[in-house]
């Protein structure tokens, strides 16, 4: 059983700033350990990733630059050259780092490869520059470099075997696997306003940056359309109505590269998103304490990272949505007054509902995926308040909510690993790759 202090560990190192999608943010920070390492001037950049990395990379916005692809996040990592920014390394991004950014991909300097007998979170980088050649491993999570080399001395290892990355996940972690749903929310409930008063940081950032996307309207006009709609009322303008268009805006603007920080939970920005939202709109709307609405976005993030330490960081299957939302829908639960078995049935709404919506890489197009995963929530939640749930007979739900998420998981992998592949054939077809 984890303590109340483990809890807050865990709260505090997942619960952090981050400025971009964290993918290209990882081939950059691995970019800027090699280069670091090296020393002198960049001559020319290798890497290699996971095909979950290349996915989810290939297509999404750099914050604050003006071209997309991990080509870009490597050239601008490796002439940051300082892995010890983090999520938000892409926040030192200058005019001259981007000119010669985009000037060393023109000139055939950078180099992407898919390792295909890859699985989960890997990249490996190699920058060569006037005074040797750095090395750089990162492995199980964005910001875990295991191995650092220069000039083939080994600076800096912690085990970067493909076997001790998939299975030695953090402690703290762990031990919250071991736990129940019912467990979770009650170890929630007994830290004070005070400990977790740090939980409102992350919902006054995500809805900075959920009015940038309102006012800026980036990308595709996503959050433009639907703010259309709710002047002409063809959808109303409602709680789930404006939790939508914010869930939307904020994800389209910080997929499309927009230069403000999301606040993300269980290594992503838009995992962030989905859980601080609509949580603490609902909160608002029922007028609930400060002490009840940080109890629950805390009830909330330890959910996100519980889903997603079952299914996985990067697979088959949305995790924004199938775990983020999930665990969205159950805090909303609790905060609509639901009990335990009742947030349960919202788990086993929410399995019945959006369980296989796959995930073909980081996208504007991802704030529709949310924008659709958070109406689910908001509805699996209300349905499960007024004693509405699926049935455990049906399909891949079940009796607790805990065997809800490993029949998740399940689909996830195995169950879609295939699948994966054929979305990833069908993303590099169209790349040329």
């Amino acid at each position: 059983m984890m303590t109340k202090t483990e809890m807050l560990d865990l709260l505090h190192q997942d619960v952090t700033p981050a400025l971009g999608c964290t993918e290209p943010v990882s081939v950059a920070m691995a970019c800027a350990d090699a280069a670091r390492a090296a020393g002198g001037i960049v001559s020319r950049i290798e890497v290699e990733v996971g095909p979950n990395i290349y996915k989810n990379g290939m297509s999404v916005g750099i914050a604050g630059f003006d071209r997309v692809g991990l080509e870009y996040a490597a050239a601008l990592g490796a002439l940051i050259a300082d892995p010890g920014l983090g999520l938000q390394i892409m926040g030192a991004i200058t005019p001259d780092r981007a000119d010669a950014a985009r000037g060393c991909v023109d000139a055939g300097r950078v180099a992407i490869r898919v390792a295909d007998e890859e699985e989960g979170l890997y990249v490996r980088a190699k920058v060569t520059t006037s005074t040797g050649e750095g090395e750089s491993l990162i492995r199980g999570s964005h910001t875990n470099i295991v191995l650092t080399q220069a000039n083939g001395t080994i600076l800096h290892q912690k085990g970067g075997g493909r076997e001790a990355a998939n299975a030695a996940q953090d402690p703290l972690v762990e031990r919250l696997k071991e736990m129940s749903v019912s467990q979770i929310r009650a170890l929630a409930s007994s830290a004070s306003e005070d400990e977790l008063a740090f939980m409102i940081d992350g919902v006054e950032m995500n809805e900075e940056l959920a009015a940038y996307g309102v006012e800026r309207d980036p990308g595709i006009g996503i959050a433009g359309a639907l703010q259309s709609d709710l002047r002409e009322q063809l959808l109303g303008d409602g709680l789930m109505a404006q939790i939508t268009l914010q869930v939307a805006a904020a994800t389209e603007a910080r997929l499309e590269g927009c230069p403000r920080a999301t606040m993300s939970s269980a290594g992503s920005g838009s995992k962030g998103i989905a859980v601080t939202l609509p949580v603490a709109q609902v909160a608002r709307a029922l007028g609930s304490d400060r002490e009840t609405t940080v109890r629950a976005l805390a009830f909330a993030h330890l959910m996100n990272e519980y889903i997603n330490a079952r299914i996985g960081k990067l697979s088959a299957i949305c995790a924004c949505a199938t775990a983020s939302s999930t665990a969205a829908s159950a805090a909303i639960t609790w905060l609509l007054g639901g009990t335990d078995e009742q947030i349960g049935w919202a788990i086993r709404n929410m399995t019945g509902t959006i369980t296989g919506m796959i995930c073909d890489g980081g996208k504007v197009g991802c704030a529709l995926k949310l924008s659709a995963a958070t109406s689910a929530a908001l509805t699996s939640a209300l349905l499960a308040v007024n004693g509405v749930s699926l049935r455990a007979t049906d399909g891949v739900c079940a009796e607790t909510p805990e065997d809800c998420i490993r029949n998740i998981a399940r689909i996830s992998s195995p169950g879609m690993s295939e699948t994966d592949h054929e979305i990833l054939s069908i993303m590099r077809e169209k790349a040329g790759v």
